[in-house]
């Protein structure tokens, strides 16, 4: 099998993954990032101290280890905009995907056909691996390694040069001085470095890997920071409470995806598989062997490193099975090998495309853009306090903000971490930390169940105003931070009634107070949700006490038939999420759609039952119900009616009233 087709290999590698990558930037990490990069810019130097948070009461010492790669993608961001930093995050895999199938090569002693295998093998986990392709220093860490052991490679040949050899040692120590800048995972490199100088030992390899790790032990000095830049990278792996507050540093767990458990365990297999082959042919595939084993382990310890372990474990197992005779004989399938591993690729990655997006641009969902508008424009000195993602995101959109915590974990210590965390789902704890720390500004994620006592604590406080509501969080602020601010007086935190239901607010005041929430973000499931409810306003019985009534004409009949289409669209966004589900119920209830009422209200009992549930369900039996349904549910209603506890509920006083109103 000629050279040449490890170079198509390679070619097509470096294309899949520059396809794989070309997602839109949405990532919270990145635009903190892009803050700092952009507080480095504007100061003209890289500060020592923090000047976005206010946990303390004088800036705190801080070592920004990736200040590097803030300070280039921000001037990217500044001057190209996402699309910029998409395609250069683009090329770099496509190095990266070009490097892992000369690795293979490499590995196999020039054996072309690794060439085609590693490409097979790297198009099949390429999915599995997809999800640390986003615009984050992490992609560094991703493409140095490769670049570091295709140099290592070269020192371990024979054929490679003095001179080659020089210059390619030239070339990694610079590369390992911009590495310590841009992220932490330079430590990873001067491990593999270790690995490979103990397998060169008495060998011509040696004293190349010998000046290897010395140079990049002099480039982790070179930092504006001195050598102190490695405190953080190794806090990451030397404390095990990191791994208790940063999802992504924990072993897999039920709640992740399946993938990122099956993935690596078939790869630890087809690790064994090749172990023995590739370790005997030579001191470079002995210490690249060790390496895989090392990679297994990782994954298996934190799921951020299941796409190393996928993506360079691939040459490692294509070199390995090209040594089977077994698989040799299959030289003239190879092209058959590889297409069905492209198609394997295609169809588990069209799967995956909801989750990530294809293409270019930026995409703002689930972050709340809005509400740092509103921040930026209107609020005095904000300190605000929100969950780590959030506020990592905020840092970029709100300038002027300072925060209780983001996603510099390291910096803040993951006892405070926790601390902060856990407040949103403790009401007392919550209501100390915003009078202890002056916190003016409070950013609650609504679709989370444990910020429901936060915005308990917030709605009962005289102090405190509704601001801003948006698709997943609701923006409150201190009265004395923005006094002119006026509040919301109708519209309720998150996916909740508020007033809108109410009769005593004129269509006009509801009107206006939608029209500012609509100036800020248009679409979306909170429009929907709040448009929705208005609709229904003049068919609720008493406010969102007592449930809605069933329509008495066509155009009602239309009415609560639109209020179910705009509730829906909320509905398809958060699924199961029980007030959004409850009201779609009732709505299709009133139009006497019984099918759609019954089918949302299976989903809004997905979390339990509620009084909600439970009254809809019987208002559904009467009005829809066969007659054995009907004298069940009029029994029940009687019982309720009996209970001190129930007798006086408004909605189950007019379901008294209207036992005899059905639907056709």
């Amino acid at each position: 099998m000629p050279r040449r087709v490890v170079f198509g290999s390679a070619w097509a590698s470096a294309l899949a993954f520059f396809l794989t990558g070309l997602f839109p930037f949405f990532n919270a990490d990145g635009y903190g990032h892009l803050a700092q990069g952009r507080q480095i810019a504007g100061l003209g130097r890289v500060p020592t101290v923090d000047l976005f948070s206010f946990w303390k009461p004088t800036p705190q010492p801080w070592t920004n280890y990736e200040w590097g790669y803030d300070l280039f993608t921000w001037v990217v961001y500044d001057s190209l905009g996402a699309n910029g930093l998409i395609l250069l995050k683009c090329v770099a895999l496509g190095v990266l995907g070009y490097a892992l199938v000369w690795l293979a090569y490499r590995l196999a002693r020039g054996a072309a056909l690794a060439g085609p295998l590693s490409l097979a093998a790297l198009l099949l986990v390429l999915p599995i691996a997809r999800f640390r392709f986003t615009v984050r220093p992490q992609i560094l860490g991703l493409v140095f390694p490769a670049v570091l052991l295709l140099g290592v490679s070269a020192f371990y040949s024979e054929q490679s040069s003095r001179r080659k050899k020089t210059w390619i040692l030239v070339g990694l120590g610079l590369m390992h001085v911009a590495w310590v800048n841009t992220h932490g995972s330079h430590l990873f490199g001067v491990a593999i470095a270790l690995i490979f100088l103990a397998f060169a030992w008495q060998t011509a390899a040696f004293r190349w890997m010998a000046a290897l790790v010395a140079l990049q032990i002099l480039a982790t000095g070179c930092t504006p920071f001195g050598f102190s830049i490695v405190t953080d990278a190794v806090l990451h792996l030397s404390r095990s409470e990191f791994r208790d507050v940063v999802v992504e540093w924990s072993p897999w767990s039920p709640r992740d995806p399946l993938r990122l458990l099956i993935g690596p365990i078939v790869t630890s297999l087809f690790v064994l598989i090749a172990l023995r082959p590739v370790a005997r042919a030579g001191r470079f595939g002995l210490g690249y062997a060790v390496f895989c084993v090392l990679l297994c382990l990782m994954a298996f310890r934190s799921t951020r490193f299941v796409a190393h372990q996928v993506l360079f474990t691939a040459p490692f197992i294509a070199a390995g099975l090209s040594s089977l005779p077994v698989v040799r004989d299959l030289q003239r399938s190879m092209v058959a090998v590889v297409g069905l591993a492209i198609l394997l690729n295609i169809g588990w990655t069209s799967q995956l495309v909801p989750a990530f997006g294809f293409g270019l641009g930026e995409v703002r969902r689930d972050y709340p853009w809005a509400a740092a508008e509103v921040i930026e424009r209107q609020i005095q000195g904000p300190r605000i306090l929100a969950t780590i993602q959030d506020s990592w995101m905020m840092m970029f959109a709100v300038p002027g903000g300072r925060f209780l915590v983001d996603g510099r974990v390291p910096f803040y210590g993951p006892e405070f971490i926790a601390q902060v965390t856990n407040s949103f789902a403790t009401p007392v704890a919550f209501a100390e930390q915003l009078a202890d720390l002056d916190v003016n500004t409070v950013v609650i994620d609504h679709t989370r169940a444990d910020h429901i006592p936060a915005t308990e604590v917030l709605t009962g406080s005289p102090i405190w105003k509704l601001a801003f509501v948006e698709d997943k969080h609701s923006l409150f602020v201190r009265e004395d931070a923005a006094p002119a601010l006026e509040p919301l007086r109708i519209v309720g935190p998150g996916y909740r009634a508020g007033r809108l239901l109410e009769p005593n607010h004129s269509e006009s005041a509801v009107e206006q107070e939608i029209s500012r929430l609509d100036a800020h973000s248009t679409g979306g499931p909170m429009h929907g949700w709040i448009r929705g409810l208005q609709k229904l306003r003049p068919l609720a019985r008493d406010g969102d006490r007592a449930g809605i009534r069933k329509s008495t004409d066509p155009s009602e009949q239309a009415r609560a038939r639109e209020a179910y289409a705009l509730l829906t669209e909320a509905a398809n966004v958060y699924p199961g999420f029980t007030s959004i589900e409850l009201f779609r119920a009732m709505a299709a209830l009133s139009a006497c759609d019984i099918d759609e009422a019954r089918e949302a209200l299976d989903r809004a009992r997905l979390a339990g039952q509620t009084r909600g549930t439970v009254l809809v369900a019987l208002e559904l039996a009467l009005r829809a119900g066969r007659d054995a349904g009907r004298e069940a549910a009029i029994e029940h209603l009687t019982r309720l009616r009996a209970q001190p506890q129930t007798k006086n509920d408004p909605w189950v006083t007019a379901l008294a009233t209207e036992t005899d109103v059905r639907c056709p």
